[in-house]
């Protein structure tokens, strides 16, 4: 898989989402960076680090990441991962950006915790979305009421006719690297009709299922065309732990509202993995 990249603005919804990014680079084997998106008046020293991006980024050195390296001391001692972590500075954090960092650190998955508003809804800050539709990566948005740990049963909500190649490829890498499982859950789109249950498991054997992931992906062919019935007994009566959407389409909009800022509902506990439309 490629590397991880964490949006850091040092608010507690950051440091939560943190502990999951160093758990999940961890299993996975890849590098966790950690993007620093706030300026602070004074400066620390600072040194280079992977050169060949922009000479202003650099890796930090001072007490701004002290937090995180008490984080990482005690998850080291909790699970004995061992992850490479680097710290970039010096780069503003506009969706504009995000591009460059992307491709100078071949980074697969961007990672931002979840802050919660009026009711408890989680907000999803608009630019992260911006962020994954430039960068071309998914984004990992991680709730405040989420127990971290790394992820055991996935499941990909769409509709089996519109299912996602790289979506597939990306969580069965993900299933592979962290040993979880994988369900796709076809949910017909509005105004489609209901696929008959033979049919819909002889398309998803044909074009989802093959050799390399047959182990990890599962099917379920939901009937409930209420879709925020249909996720919520996904979600808490089949304890999945990471939900899996696809941005600006129909059941993404259905659960998080079709305008912005859109909103987890106080249901959806667990993360949300958003691919870019």
């Amino acid at each position: 898989m490629k590397n991880f990249l964490l949006f850091n603005d040092f608010s507690s919804e950051a440091e939560h989402a943190a502990e999951l990014a160093f758990l999940l680079a961890g299993k996975t084997g890849v590098t966790l960076y950690v993007w620093n998106t706030i300026e602070y008046a004074s400066i620390p020293s600072l040194k280079p680090v992977l050169s060949g991006l922009h000479e202003s980024q650099t890796e930090i050195t001072s007490e701004k990441n002290t937090w995180f390296k008490k984080l990482e001391s005690r998850l080291v001692r909790r699970t004995s991962l061992h992850p490479v972590i680097h710290f970039i500075e010096g780069v503003d954090y506009m969706s504009d950006t995000v591009l460059a960092v992307v491709k100078g650190y071949d980074i697969g998955l961007l990672i931002r915790g979840v802050s919660e508003g009026h009711e408890k809804k989680g907000y999803i800050e608009n630019n992260i979305l911006k962020s994954a539709t430039k960068s071309g990566c998914p984004v990992l948005l991680v709730p405040r009421s989420y127990s971290c740990k790394t992820f055991e049963k996935m499941v990909y909500a769409t509709d089996l006719r519109f299912c996602r190649h790289e979506v597939i490829v990306f969580l069965t890498q993900l299933a592979r690297s962290i040993n979880a499982s994988v369900l796709i859950a076809n949910i017909p789109e509005k105004g489609l009709p209901l696929m008959e249950e033979r049919y819909a498991f002889s398309v998803f054997e044909d074009a989802v299922l093959s050799p390399s992931n047959r182990d990890h992906i599962y099917f379920t062919n939901i009937r409930e065309r209420n879709v925020t019935t249909a996720l919520d007994i996904l979600v808490n009566n089949l304890n999945n732990d990471l939900l899996v959407m696809v941005n600006n389409k129909f059941l993404f909009n259905e659960l998080l509202g079709h305008d912005t800022p859109h909103a987890i509902p106080q249901n959806i506990q667990i993360p949300i993995l958003v691919f870019p439309s």
